[in-house]
């Protein structure tokens, strides 16, 4: 007798506990989700983070080769129509491959006018490279304002022809961006990622 009464009370025990666990199926899963939450989010925003970056790398490529063509075209123009270049004309093409560059800009997200709506991010420096050396005193002189991190700015500057550019002129521009990640919240320059590029365009015809 006493046998019997010890299974019951152990069978209602069982059906109980079993009981309290359909009762409330859902307290699990719900700290569950919030165990798995934090690694979603990092998840998520890391490919946001990589899609981001991608994009801005090639708004980096883009700018730099777009001014330096656009500058290029414009020192085309400006020698057939003078026979030669002024000091002047070195400075409007230093201006014109700078506004093509920053406006090939706008894409980033990180991008900064000054009032004058010129860029103060990213960092763009411009040489024109011909005999003349009409540039020698204005050559790369944007790039006296650039960060430390911006290696490519502190390169050594010189209007003198070099590379394989088949003996014509050209123009160079260098591009320097700062990227801020989401999730790295970066304290000043800490956390960042630095996009730098450079270019150059021959001129087509001399």
């Amino acid at each position: 007798m006493l046998h019997g009464s010890c299974d019951r009370r152990g069978e209602a025990m069982i059906v109980r506990a079993a009981r309290g666990k359909s009762e409330h199926p859902g307290g699990q899963s719900l700290v569950e989700f919030a165990l798995v939450l934090p690694l979603l989010l990092v998840l998520l925003l890391g490919i946001s983070d990589l899609g981001r970056v991608f994009t801005s790398a090639i708004a980096s490529e883009a700018a730099p080769r777009n001014a330096a063509e656009a500058a290029a075209q414009e020192y085309l123009q400006l020698s057939q129509q003078t026979g030669g270049l002024s000091p002047s004309d070195y400075q409007d093409l230093h201006d014109r491959a700078l506004e093509v560059a920053c406006r090939e800009a706008e894409r980033l997200p990180s991008r900064v006018l000054d009032l004058q709506g010129d860029c103060t991010m990213p960092h763009i420096a411009v040489c024109v490279h011909d005999d003349a050396e009409g540039d020698a005193n204005s050559c790369g002189q944007e790039s006296t304002g650039a960060p430390i991190e911006c290696t490519e700015m502190s390169a050594a500057w010189s209007p003198a022809r070099s590379g394989p550019v088949g003996g014509r002129p050209y123009v160079e521009v260098r591009f320097c961006y700062r990227f801020d990640p989401i999730i790295i919240v970066p304290f000043g320059d800490w956390g960042s990622i630095w996009l730098q590029k450079s270019n150059a365009f021959a001129v087509a015809n001399y």
